[in-house]
Parts: C-alpha cells; sequence; structure tokens
C-alpha cells in the first residue's frame, strides 16, 4: 500500500541519492587534490630548508645584528644599513637566545610563515575566487619560485607575505559582517600588531582602510559602521606612529638605503619618456620578479582578464587587494619605498588571485568551441614553475640550472665549501684577506670553522666606493708573506679582476678553490713591492 500512495518517491530516491553520492564523492576528491597541492608546497618549502645553504650577504649583514646585540639594542639603527621590523628582528633574538646562532634557526621564523602562507593563500582563494579557480591560484602560489626561496632566507620577506594574507583574510571577513565590540578588538589588535613585524602592512592597511571606507559610505547604515571603523582605523594609527618614532623615523632617512634602491624608484619628471618606460618595465617585470612567473606575456593577459572578471563578481575583493600595489606604487613615486623585487613579495599573493581569476575566466569562455586554449593557457603559467621547482627538489644544491629553468632553492653564495678548503689546507704563518664583500658571511662562519684564530685582514677596498686606490693600501698590507689566501664573495664589476691583476704582476698564484658565487685564492707575496717603490 505505501507503495501505491507514493509511486513516484520509491523511483526519484536512489537517483537522488545516487547524485547526493556522486556530488560527495566529488567534492571529497576535490579536498583531497587541493591537500596534495599544500601538501606539496609544504615540501619544496622544507627542502631549501634542510638543504641548509650558506648565508648570503644579505642574511649574514642582517645575523650580525641579531647574534651580536641585545634586544634593547636591536633598538638601535641596525649596522651594514640593514632595514628590519622590530617585532621580526624580536623574535629572530629570541629564538637565536634559545635554540643557537645555526642557519636553521634564523631561517627558522621564515619557513614557519612561508608553510603558513600556503594555509592562509587557500583560505583567501576561497573567499575570493570563482571555486574552479582556486586550485589554479593554490597552485601557482604552492611553487612560486619566489615565495619558495624567501621561506628559507633568513629576512623578513616571507614574513611580510604571511601579514599580508592575514590582513587581507581579515578585512574580506569583516567587510560584510556586524562589527561587535570583540570584532573591533581583534581588527584593530591585529591591524596595530603587523605594523611592527611588517613595513609593507603599512600600505596593506591603507588599502583596507580606504576600501572598507569606501564600501561603507556606498551603504546604508553607514554612520553606526563607520564610528566603528574610526576605532580600528585609531588604533592602527596609533600603533604607527609609535613604530614611526621608535624604528621607521631613522631607516626612511637612511640615505644609503635610499641610493642602493633608487632603480626601484619612480623617474622624474612623471610624463618624461624614461618615466614611461620605466612604468612599462616595472609592470611587466613584476610578473617575473617577484610573482615567479617566465612567460610575463600569458601572466599579464590572465591577470588582466582577472581583473574585468573580479570587478563583475567581486569588486569589493578587487579593491581591497588591489589599493596596496597602488599606495606602493605611489610611495615610489615619492622615492620612500622601492617597488621592485623581494620588496614587493606581500602583493605576489594578490596578483596569483587575479591570475588564477583569469586563467578560469579564458577556459570557462572556450571550453564549448576550443577548449585547448583554456587548457593552453593554464598550462603555459604552470609551465616553468612547475619545471623549476621539481628540478631543485631533485638536485637542491646545483648552482646552474638547465635552460628555461628558472632557479627556486638555488645556491647564492656557498662560503662554507670555501671556508673549509682554506682550514683544511692552511699552513702556520698563512695570512687570510677577506674581500668587502665577503666580510660579514665571513664574520659569521669565521666562529665555526676556527678561521677567526687565523691572521686575517678585512678589506677595506670596495667594488661600490669604486675607489681603486684602496686596492693598491689593501695589497700593501700583504706584502712579505709567502702564503696569502684571498677570499671573495658577492662579486660585483671589475673588483676581483682588477684585484688579482694587481697581484699576478707581483705574485705568484699557488692554488685556489671556488664554489658557487664563493671563490680562494692563494698567492706567494714575498716579493711584493710596496706601492711607493713601483
Amino acid at each position: 500500500m505505501y507503495r501505491c500512495s507514493y509511486p513516484g518517491i520509491q523511483e526519484r530516491n536512489p537517483r537522488l541519492k545516487g547524485a547526493e553520492d556522486a556530488q560527495e564523492s566529488l567534492s571529497s576528491r576535490s579536498t583531497t587534490f587541493l591537500w596534495i597541492i599544500i601538501s606539496w608546497g609544504v615540501l619544496l618549502r622544507l627542502i631549501p630548508y634542510l638543504f641548509n645553504r650558506s648565508l648570503w650577504l644579505d642574511e649574514s649583514m642582517l645575523a650580525l645584528n641579531i647574534i651580536n646585540r641585545s634586544f634593547f639594542q636591536l633598538l638601535k639603527p641596525l649596522d651594514y644599513n640593514q632595514g628590519s621590523p622590530l617585532g621580526f628582528l624580536m623574535l629572530e633574538r629570541l629564538a637565536v637566545q634559545v635554540f643557537g646562532t645555526s642557519e636553521y634557526t634564523l631561517r627558522l621564523f621564515p619557513l614557519f610563515c612561508g608553510i603558513l602562507s600556503i594555509l592562509l593563500f587557500y583560505r583567501l582563494a576561497k573567499l575570493c575566487v570563482t571555486p574552479k579557480a582556486v586550485p589554479i591560484a593554490l597552485g601557482l602560489f604552492a611553487i612560486s619560485g619566489p615565495l619558495i626561496y624567501y621561506s628559507s632566507e633568513a629576512k623578513q620577506y616571507s614574513s611580510d607575505v604571511a601579514i599580508a594574507l592575514l590582513l587581507f583574510s581579515a578585512a574580506i571577513y569583516y567587510k560584510s559582517r556586524e562589527l561587535t565590540p570583540r570584532r573591533i578588538a581583534g581588527f584593530g589588535l591585529l591591524g596595530a600588531a603587523s605594523v611592527w613585524f611588517s613595513h609593507p602592512s603599512l600600505f596593506i592597511l591603507a588599502g583596507i582602510g580606504t576600501s572598507l571606507t569606501l564600501f561603507c559610505l556606498a551603504g546604508k547604515g553607514w554612520t553606526t559602521r563607520i564610528g566603528s571603523l574610526a576605532i580600528v582605523y585609531s588604533a592602527w594609527a596609533l600603533s604607527f606612529a609609535c613604530c614611526y618614532l621608535i624604528s621607521l623615523r631613522q631607516l626612511s632617512n637612511n640615505q644609503a638605503l635610499l641610493y642602493e634602491w633608487s632603480f626601484g624608484f619612480v623617474p622624474s619628471p612623471l610624463l618624461s619618456l624614461v618615466a614611461v618606460d620605466w612604468f612599462i618595465n616595472a609592470f611587466f617585470g613584476i610578473f617575473r620578479k617577484p610573482v615567479g612567473l617566465e612567460l610575463t606575456g600569458i601572466a599579464v593577459l590572465t591577470f588582466l582578464v582577472g581583473c574585468i572578471s573580479m570587478f563583475s563578481n567581486k569588486r569589493e575583493e578587487l579593491f581591497i587587494l588591489m589599493s596596496p600595489i597602488l599606495l606602493a606604487l605611489l610611495a615610489a613615486g615619492f622615492h620612500k619605498y622601492p617597488f621592485s623585487a623581494r620588496m614587493l613579495l606581500f602583493i605576489v599573493p594578490g596578483l596569483l588571485l587575479f591570475i588564477a581569476e583569469g586563467a578560469e575566466e579564458i577556459r570557462c569562455r572556450t571550453r564549448d568551441e576550443t577548449p585547448i586554449i583554456g587548457a593552453c593557457v593554464i598550462g603555459l603559467l604552470f609551465f616553468h614553475p612547475l619545471l623549476s621547482s621539481s628540478y631543485q627538489l631533485i638536485k637542491p644544491s646545483t648552482g646552474s640550472l638547465p635552460l628555461g629553468v628558472q632557479s627556486v632553492g638555488h645556491t647564492r653564495e656557498e662560503i662554507k665549501p670555501v671556508m673549509n678548503y682554506v682550514k683544511e689546507h692552511e699552513h702556520e704563518g698563512d695570512v687570510l684577506y677577506v674581500f668587502d664583500g665577503a666580510k660579514p658571511a665571513f664574520l659569521y662562519y669565521a666562529p665555526k670553522y676556527r678561521l677567526n684564530d687565523m691572521n686575517y685582514v678585512l678589506g677595506r677596498a670596495s667594488a661600490w666606493t669604486d675607489h681603486w686606490e684602496d686596492y693598491e693600501k689593501d695589497i700593501d698590507q700583504l706584502r712579505g708573506h709567502r702564503r696569502v689566501w684571498l677570499l671573495n664573495t658577492h662579486i660585483r664589476g671589475q673588483e676581483e679582476k682588477f684585484f688579482l691583476y694587481l697581484l699576478d704582476r707581483r705574485g705568484t698564484r699557488l692554488d685556489y678553490f671556488k664554489s658557487v658565487g664563493a671563490i680562494v685564492y692563494l698567492y706567494d707575496l714575498d716579493q711584493l713591492k710596496p706601492s711607493t717603490q713601483r
């Protein structure tokens, strides 16, 4: 009787159940695939960290400040014209105090931020792009060469990305929700803390503040909401003011840093051909560095399509993600922040979301008539970073890569094998001359290889200044010694060639040993005459 009363239900239920099972199975496979991508990204970040390449120039300069200073001393301007957020410095100093001064310790917090960033990006992607674009975005983020590399570098760029993701996620979460006192406090404290751990967080907070204010004014009942946002902004502004007085004021007036990064500033006048050329190069250049996509034409195309798509469907998310990029460009126009390379690593998540959205939009538009187009676009986006990350996973120690492969976890200045060679082949009475570019790394590693007990001379001559007469003075210090080792890394211009030219004319080369980005020579300078007698 039951079946006669409801004849249709008995026939439909199996179909509905089958459809639900199929949907659940598809969702499960999709989730599994996303977690495979996340695991792959974690592995790609762990391998370079475990390989433990040598600290290069910038890392070693910051490391010496962290190791040789107390917590209080880190509040003062850093040696070697280094600039780093105070929160990052304090965490690094705490890690050194607890775990020691090894490279593993110095790179532990950047690694943590690099791994955390993958999870944060996954969450942000689900909030910002269409569901089918999420795997594309997550995959590009997981295998991005610069993101992998800076996850195992003892600098703050990896934490810049993690903090940017936290702020973006918070802004998108709070933009359409009631700002209760608890949420106001949480949002305010997050932004206030971020300025102490990330310098570019200022651009992100300013962009978020501008975007949320505009959204609020465009909606109803904005008077109450704008008051809540004002409390949040006040907390951010107060924290930034304190950070500026303690740290950023000195850093912003560092002329050496401003000169070093001058290529990242917008040229003047703004409407000149030089400035136009700079804008074009900067726009296309950011997709190679720091995004890590070699085929910049495909990257630009998908980026523009993604921006158009999000303007139609996710306009608020578009403004939140795009505004910090425009503010960073504005700061570069005022010569306050370089719009270049690793200094822009914090904008990579937003750019990858636009690119993924654009790639999925192209695939969706062409899937009926010419599906090969969408597949080719996505394949070309993944080709170089996937090839590079896979190669480096197999051979993380290589310094030279196959043609067309961009390095992600490569060694830059492998001074450790060179110093080990000197230690194994030194004789009593040997002298070690350290080139200016090698001094920070040498001072960091000398105690580890017991070369600090050796008679060494720190070079005064520097290729940065082009004062070539300083090389003559340095050579005069070395005359009369039968065995002089000359250690060099971070070789710039004609520095080494000029120095060796002088030595080859008045000494005898006995030996040399070379590693990636580092080299040491052994000379007999017993007959070297002082420069005044030549």
